[in-house]
């Protein structure tokens, strides 16, 4: 004979369907998403592994102010490398239909190294075809076969490509942000490099002929290479601009490094998920052992052993949680592999990939939510079935004695009656404060993040001491004059950057030397030898006090600075120090009197470009608030919206616990001949109470929980810019949440009202 228990679990499966259904749908797709979230991320992250043999990338490149001479070359050579000639052009162009001001760096097509993943279309084989980086062709819907302007000639776009040297599309190795909005990489013949006439940037790649065995191989033997091309190029007197090795290329490693850190994330989402919703069933078969405390008494009674029932209890929440596994990991491989592919390549300028079996997502999106579901329950279910089948069997499921109600004050009948509701489900209120408060940590991300964006964007200058930066080679020309601007507000300045080592990423420290009647810096203390301000990005990143000393090093030199912090500028513009111009020429030794930039608030134009390093301008501040924007900004609104799905469902959840506990009530209530608007009163009031007080709990640590993690997102970029959620924000949040309580309460309503009244009396005990 069957155990008649094995046919209570379709009989409770059918029966309460609509629960079980919910449950099931919003955990298979949480398990689809992150499992397609897995998925693509190895398969993306194989696709950039094997990128540098694949695609001979390089291992790092080397920038000069002139072309090196072949005896530089041979000199460098020397040291176990060998040097590739990659010089690029950089122009600017403006896009007519949107009036954007583009930046295309424009290559010679290379067929032995940096060999570009052809996307879309084909190569460039006429001196008018170009290839242009897939990323920036979808941001500015560029398509094969357009006709896009370089440096004033007309170019084809035969094709769309990713590099290998540029999975995010950094213009410079110092930029806080990549930028594929405004800055392009084109490929063309060389024909085509010849017909554009620009400036011609110096570069060369090189690569090792014995590769490195890992990470720390490599950086000693970078830093070994870098003192000896550093040599190399002042005996051979050529100045050496950029020493950059693959594994410090933010164009090279952001992506897989950003990609890397979406895991974690994903997993502890998950898990908190499925621990929230391991509780409710906790909480639904806690009451259901409640209500059948008759039967169970009976079966234990008949022989049946603890263990059996604990199996049979368990067995609901388990397969439930396999069956959203499993048809949640099918639809990670297939559609939601896709949608995360996307996001990835909305971000990145990644290459094709193959989608290979991810053992990481087997075990995260299966093997933990079951064994989560499976400890919880266990331990409640084990828990309530601890007492003897006679106790069961009188109903009497108290280990302690029977203790008397906590005495009211004397309110009116219905204000105790909603008083006692809401003593009586703590324990199910404090499950809604728990569920409440993982939407809210999500959906301080959706709203926070586009606010803190926008409020960037809007404030970048107010943030900025001057609106226009330029720095310069020398404060001469060729022939020995000093290099002027008759720009209206123009203000000579020196300026260097640093690397602060150390943390997340090293950190570049723009150093600028102030004049002492300076009109955009205004700072008055007295400063003595090596004494600086720090910028209030400076600080707000590191944690930099007054007082405090810093240590600060050259990047292509063996030499360190120890600088006093004696203030707090308040500049958020950039990662920054601020020293007058006297006490800069004696700390690196130049002459009294040498500038090399200027700073104003118009625009500089009458300089040639060729003696101009850098120019900085709002754009350049505002570049990582714009691209995350872009790459983000529209997710965030979806996001919003599965957030209050996701609210919904939760409050759904344990509500309908909620009235399920207290049917009973609810039927004795109704005889007593209270109606269904009086009666919904009694039970939607304690919960929308206890709904408004948990939002306004969660709202404040789901705001600490982002500030948190937004502060470990931006250390590992350059720049720095808090999290910010206005008044408004906050107020959306809470309103965001309560629109899906109100969603729920019309369907308890309902329930309520479809309570029997010969419920109380067929449970008369």
């Amino acid at each position: 004979m069957k155990s008649p228990l094995k046919k209570r679990v379709p009989r409770e499966l059918k029966g309460e369907w609509r629960k079980y259904l919910v449950i099931f749908l919003f955990l298979t797709l949480v398990i689809g998403f992150i499992s397609g979230m897995y998925v693509a991320n190895k398969s993306m992250m194989k696709a950039a592994d094997e990128s540098p043999e694949k695609y001979n990338r390089e291992d790092g490149y080397l920038q000069f102010s002139d072309e090196a001479t072949d005896e530089l070359i041979a000199e460098i050579e020397k040291n176990d490398v060998t040097i590739r000639e990659n010089y690029f052009k950089l122009i600017d162009e403006v896009i007519e239909d949107n009036d954007d001001e583009i930046e295309i760096r424009i290559y010679k097509l290379q067929e032995e190294f940096n060999i570009p993943c052809v996307m879309k279309g084909r190569l460039p084989e006429k001196e008018n075809e170009i290839a242009i980086d897939r990323m920036h062709a979808d941001n500015q819907n560029i398509k094969v076969g357009d006709t896009i302007k370089v440096g004033g000639k007309n170019f084809e776009v035969t094709g769309l490509v990713a590099l290998p040297n540029y999975s995010t599309l950094y213009k410079n190795a110092s930029d806080t942000m990549f930028d594929a909005i405004t800055f392009d990489v084109g490929l063309v013949t060389e024909e085509g490099f010849d017909r554009v006439d620009s400036k011609l940037y110096y570069r060369y790649a090189w690569f090792y002929q014995d590769k490195p065995e890992d990470d720390i191989e490599e950086k000693k033997i970078a830093d070994d290479l870098m003192e000896k091309v550093v040599t190399a190029s002042y005996m051979y007197g050529d100045q050496i601009e950029e020493f950059v090795p693959a594994y410090l290329n933010q164009a090279i490693i952001f992506a897989t490094t950003d990609m890397g850190s979406d895991l974690a994330m994903g997993g502890v989402i998950l898990d908190i998920l499925v621990i929230v919703l391991a509780f409710i069933f906790a909480i639904t078969i806690n009451n259901t052992i409640t209500k059948e405390a008759a039967v169970i008494g009976t079966l234990r009674a008949s022989g049946y052993t603890r263990g059996e029932l604990i199996r049979h209890y368990m067995t609901s929440p388990v397969l439930i949680t396999f069956l959203a596994a499993v048809i949640g990991n099918a639809l990670g491989y297939s559609l939601f592999k896709e949608v995360v592919v996307m996001m990835y390549y909305n971000s990145y300028s990644l290459p094709n990939y193959e989608t290979v079996w991810s053992a990481t997502a087997f075990v995260n999106t299966t093997v933990i939510p079951l064994i989560i579901m499976f400890i919880i329950n266990l331990v409640v279910i084990t828990y309530k079935l601890r007492l003897s089948p006679l106790k069961f069997i009188r109903r009497d499921l108290k280990k302690t004695k029977r203790k008397k109600a906590m005495r009211l004050p004397r309110w009116k009948f219905l204000s105790r009656f909603r008083t006692r509701i809401l003593l009586q489900n703590l324990p199910n209120y404090f499950v809604i404060l728990l569920g409440i408060t993982f939407v809210m940590i999500m959906m301080s991300m959706a709203v926070g993040m586009p606010e803190t964006l926008d409020y960037y964007q809007e404030h970048v200058t107010d943030m900025m001491f001057a609106k226009y930066q330029v720095m310069l080679k020398s404060d001469v020309d060729v022939m020995g004059n000093e290099i002027t601007t008759d720009t209206e507000g123009a203000e000579k300045i020196n300026m260097k950057v640093l690397v602060r080592y150390g943390g997340k990423i090293d950190e570049d420290v723009t150093v600028y030397g102030i004049s002492d009647d300076s009109r955009y810096i205004k700072i008055n203390d007295d400063f003595g030898e090596n004494e600086i301000y720090v910028s209030s990005a400076f600080n707000g990143k590191y944690k930099v006090e007054k007082g405090d000393t810093i240590t600060l090093d050259e990047k292509y030199e063996n030499k360190s600075y120890k600088f006093k912090v004696i203030g707090i500028y308040d500049y958020d513009g950039g990662i920054a120090i601020f020293m007058p111009n006297d006490n800069y020429t004696d700390v690196f030794d130049i002459e009294e009197g040498s500038f090399n930039g200027y700073i104003s608030d118009n625009k500089i134009e009458d300089i040639d470009e060729n003696y101009i390093i850098k120019e900085i301008t709002e754009k350049d501040i505002s570049k990582m608030a714009d691209q995350l924007d872009h790459s983000m900004g529209d997710y965030m609104t979806y996001f919003q919206y599965l957030c209050i799905i996701l609210s919904a469902i939760l409050i759904y959840l344990l509500t309908k616990i909620i009235i399920e506990k207290n049917e009973n009530s609810i039927s004795m209530v109704k005889i007593l001949g209270y109606n269904t608007g009086e009666i919904s009163s009694l039970y939607i009031m304690p919960t929308t109470i206890m709904v408004i007080i948990s939002e306004i709990i969660a709202a404040f640590v789901g705001y600490f929980v982002i500030v948190q993690m937004w502060k470990a997102i931006v250390m590992k970029l350059g720049g720095w810019f808090e999290f910010y959620t206005s008044p408004a924000g906050f107020a959306k949040e809470l309103i965001f949440i309560f629109i899906s309580y109100i969603i729920v309460m019309f369907f308890d309503v309902k329930r309520i009202k479809k309570v029997p009244m010969d419920t109380a009396l067929k449970n008369v005990e």
